[in-house]
C-alpha cells in the first residue's frame, strides 16, 4: 500500500499541467481578445435579426392579413 504522504509530496514536485484555457504568450492572449470580441459581436448581430424578424411577422399580421408567412 502507497503512503498518502508519498503520493502527495510526489505530486507537490510535479510541475502543474498547463490549462488550455489560461493564454501564456502575448499572442494568446491577443487571439483569446479577438475571439471575444467576435463573440460579443455574433450576439450582438443575433439580437439585431431576431428583432427584424419580429418586426417583420408584427407587420405580416397587421397589413399582410393576419397570419406570418412562415407560420
Amino acid at each position: 500500500m502507497t503512503s498518502t504522504r508519498y503520493t502527495s509530496a510526489k505530486a507537490a514536485r510535479q510541475r502543474p499541467v498547463e490549462s488550455l484555457h489560461r493564454p501564456t504568450s502575448p499572442v494568446d492572449l491577443f487571439l483569446a481578445a479577438q475571439h471575444a470580441q467576435c463573440q460579443a459581436m455574433l450576439a450582438w448581430q443575433e439580437s439585431f435579426a431576431t428583432y427584424g424578424k419580429d418586426f417583420w411577422e408584427q407587420w405580416a399580421v397587421r397589413y399582410a392579413g393576419g397570419m406570418p408567412f412562415d407560420g
